[in-house]
């Protein structure tokens, strides 16, 4: 059993819902409504004593659904009172090295798809380089073992959440292996680097090709059009940017924000100079430039520099870094 979300009018609703077996393929079936607040079936007692509302138990029990001993804890956790939370994992004990064989704890018939195990391994290592990924145990992506694919999507959902801004352009990056799309190496491991309306058509490529793969899609009901599960990733992809945020940020926020009778300090001045230098105009020009006409100006130097053209690679860097941050600027100023 496990717990799913459904974002509907920007409300969050709740079930309980079970994957199971049938006919060789891993599916999934809705147990119990929680709405849009999972704590209402929490009832206390007072003190540390508490328990789930009968009508939790009676639908499951009704489905034939019986909840192993920690089970309805897991799914409640995030709505139990924080001290009865504490008191809990005070009382949680390693497992029994002897204990009982657990079904779950064998490899399934079929290894883990590559589009689960890249997005697992990114967001507990972050690595951007998997060219290796077949090299690592199996065990390592245990968390997609039996499971449905509603289950394996409600589980990294809940994972993505911790991605940080500038992480999430690069997460669909190595999720969806756009790399193959590339040669240069420098640009394979710097998705800044690369030409960002190529990105978009390979993208959209391999969306449709995901949404298209039968193995992936298994135990679900058929759909027309773009799955549900991919739509975030469009979202994500299209709402984000590679660059992370840098003292050179800071240092034009700093200007533009206090520009009125402000005198910036030499140090300033210099950063805003090499702005203006690696984009062969002045600072003051570049405020005025539109985000397209920064964008054309980008692109027209940036494959003059770009490493995999023969270009040095260090001035390339620092141009596509000072982009990045002027056009994030421009942005929260339209």
């Amino acid at each position: 059993m496990y717990l799913a979300r459904k974002q509907k009018e920007n409300e969050t609703y709740y079930s309980i819902r079970e994957s199971f077996r049938e006919d060789g393929l891993w599916k999934s079936r809705h147990l119990f409504d929680l709405g849009t607040d999972p704590s209402e079936y929490i009832v206390y007692l007072g003190g540390s004593g508490y328990y789930y509302h009968e009508s939790v138990e009676d639908a499951l029990a009704e489905k034939g659904a019986v909840p192993g001993p920690d089970e309805l804890d897991t799914i409640f956790w995030d709505f139990l009172d924080p001290e009865i939370k504490r008191v809990i994992r005070g009382f949680q004990r390693p497992a029994s090295k002897k204990r009982r064989p657990d079904p779950t704890d064998a490899p399934p018939e079929a290894p883990v798809h590559l589009f689960d195990r890249r997005r697992i391994h990114f967001l507990r290592c972050g690595q951007i380089d998997q060219r290796h990924i077949s090299r690592v145990p199996p065990r390592f992506f245990k968390a997609a073992w039996h499971k449905s694919r509603d289950e394996i999507e409600q589980m990294l959902t809940e994972q993505e959440r911790l991605l940080k801004a500038h992480e999430r352009a690069t997460y669909v990056y190595v999720a969806f292996d756009l790399q193959r799309f590339f040669s240069g190496p420098f640009t394979k491991q710097n998705p800044a680097a690369a030409d960002r309306e190529a990105m978009d058509r390979f993208f959209i490529e391999a969306v449709c090709e995901l949404n298209g793969d039968r193995t992936f899609w298994e135990g679900t009901p058929e759909a027309d059009g773009l799955r549900g599960a991919l739509v975030k990733y469009v979202v994500m992809y299209f709402d984000s940017d590679f660059a992370r945020p840098s003292l050179l940020q800071d240092y034009i926020e700093d200007f533009i924000n206090r520009r009125r009778r402000y005198v910036p300090p030499e140090k300033v001045k210099k950063r805003m100079r090499e702005a203006g230098a690696l984009f062969e105009t002045t600072f003051e020009n570049l405020k005025k430039m539109s985000r397209r006409e920064l964008t054309r100006r980008y692109r027209k130097l940036a494959l003059h520099h770009h490493p995999d053209q023969g270009g040095d690679q260090e001035t390339f860097v620092r141009l596509t870094e000072t982009y990045q941050l002027l056009l994030k600027k421009k942005g929260a100023n339209r």
